[in-house]
């Protein structure tokens, strides 16, 4: 496997969106940023000793992204070390994954709701199984020095939208909840599970 790595920061906020209030916060977002970009997606988290690794695939594409995060969600901006891979190569990053310590790995079914925002700004509004619905205001850079301004237009857009930030600690709670729920040996999961929809 020869695919590049490359690094990053994630800035992001997110606020819970009910049930009840998810249409119509499609509605204003779909008014405000145009028609999005809908799809499919499947994440499924390595637990390791050091933390976990996360594999992503969108419905109809050929390859997947791997990465590992750094830090915490408490932090303003998470590093990533990013990679693009063949479907072909699952079973292989599997092994790579068992190799460095993984041993469990839970899975998380999406479906997300993708808008081009402010500047750099993506908005993900999305409805995960087993976690809930959920509003994302992020951005990415290259540049530590740009994390601050950045943190500052991302809070504002939430803000501006009349929705309440989720702390980090009660998103880690509903994440650890979420992983309970769908925790899997590695050694269960094979190819065919991963990349097929």
């Amino acid at each position: 496997m020869n695919n590049k790595e490359y690094r990053e920061y994630e800035i992001e906020v997110r606020a819970h969106i009910s049930k009840a209030d998810f249409w119509p916060v499609l509605d204003k977002l779909t008014g405000l940023f145009g028609k999005p970009e809908t799809t499919e997606i499947k994440t499924f988290l390595f637990r390791n000793p050091n933390g976990y690794d996360r594999i992503r695939i969108l419905k109809d594409s050929k390859r997947g992204v791997l990465t590992k995060k750094i830090g915490s969600y408490a932090n303003k901006a998470r590093e990533e070390i990013n990679r693009d891979f063949s479907l072909d190569e699952v079973d292989d990053i599997i092994l790579e994954l068992k190799s460095k310590g993984s041993t469990e790995c839970s899975y998380l079914g999406s479906t997300g709701h993708a808008f081009s925002g402010l500047g750099s700004q993506k908005l993900y509004l999305s409805k995960h199984e087993h976690l809930g619905n959920f509003l994302e205001v992020e951005a990415i850079t290259k540049k530590q020095s740009e994390i601050k301004e950045i943190h500052r237009t991302v809070s504002k857009t939430l803000t501006d939208l009349n929705l309440q930030e989720l702390s980090a600690t009660k998103y880690q709670i509903m994440m650890d909840q979420m992983c309970a729920k769908t925790l899997r040996p590695v050694s269960e999961y094979r190819r065919k599970e991963i990349s097929q929809f």
